[in-house]
């Protein structure tokens, strides 16, 4: 029986970029173990499954004697129900119960989001995902509006214009991407967010690592048709390609070959 280890994304690799973006000790040294405790089950098991072509380079390098295969995350492609004049306001997916969001979330409101009020009052910015009650008071603000869990995600991505990822740490590939391009919903993304998910800057996605620049990518492709259009046929061929079913039993079948 071949023995798959599946790692979902390097959990070490998250653990140590968010100990490098707080300077926190500590943190440091659980990723160091969580790093132990990863490559001894890799090295215990005859195929080790990452989602990103970057997670492979990285284990070809820290564990050579590792194999290693990309079976990435899988979706539905929804396709665009929508187009640019009949959508509206921008929008973040992400539950609190996973750090990199609360980092992300938090940046957003204090750095990102005010500078797009500022320019465009007009522009509501919906948070989707758990959010404690504790956070929901320090994050409610003029034009936000807070919806926590919701059952559907389908109508705010096909009533809103931009998705936003504002990741500044975290690993592997990420589902909040993936699945606003599903629906044809342009994103723009941190590096950090569009990591290993063959997407190029201005192509696929709007990519952007400082507030400023964040909030002017997405005041751009907010009031550029062009321009969204052409990311959203992109984002749409990208899933298709790279992280649709058939994409997924494709390279799990070269992984137990």
């Amino acid at each position: 029986t071949k023995v798959i280890f599946d790692t979902v994304d390097l959990h070490f690799l998250r653990e140590r970029r968010a100990a490098e973006h707080a300077g926190n000790a500590a943190i440091q040294r659980q990723a160091e173990a969580s790093r132990r405790q990863e490559f001894a089950l890799m090295r215990a098991c005859d195929v080790t499954l990452v989602v990103s072509p970057v997670e492979k380079e990285m284990l070809a390098k820290e564990a050579p004697d590792v194999t290693v295969e990309v079976v990435s995350n899988v979706h539905d492609v929804y396709g665009r129900r929508n187009d640019f004049a009949a959508r509206k306001d921008i929008v973040f997916v992400g539950g609190f119960g996973h750090p990199p969001n609360i980092d992300a979330v938090r940046w957003l409101m204090k750095d990102i989001y005010p500078r797009i009020r500022d320019a465009r009052p007009d522009i509501t910015l919906h948070l989707i995902g758990d959010m404690p009650d504790s956070d929901r008071s320090e994050f409610q603000a003029p034009g936000v509006n807070i919806h926590g869990r919701v059952a559907e995600l389908g109508p705010w991505m096909d009533t809103c214009r931009v998705a936003l990822a504002p990741l500044r740490f975290g690993a592997g590939v990420k589902g909040k991407v993936n699945m606003a391009m599903s629906y044809g919903l342009p994103v723009v993304a941190t590096s950090i967010a569009a990591e290993g998910m063959w997407l190029h800057n201005g192509e696929d996605v709007l990519i952007a690592d400082d507030a400023p620049s964040f909030a002017a990518a997405v005041l751009r492709l907010y009031e550029d048709a062009s321009l969204w259009q052409h990311l959203s046929d992109r984002g749409l061929d990208n899933v298709r390609q790279h992280f649709s079913f058939d994409a997924a039993r494709e390279a799990l079948r070269r992984a137990v070959a």
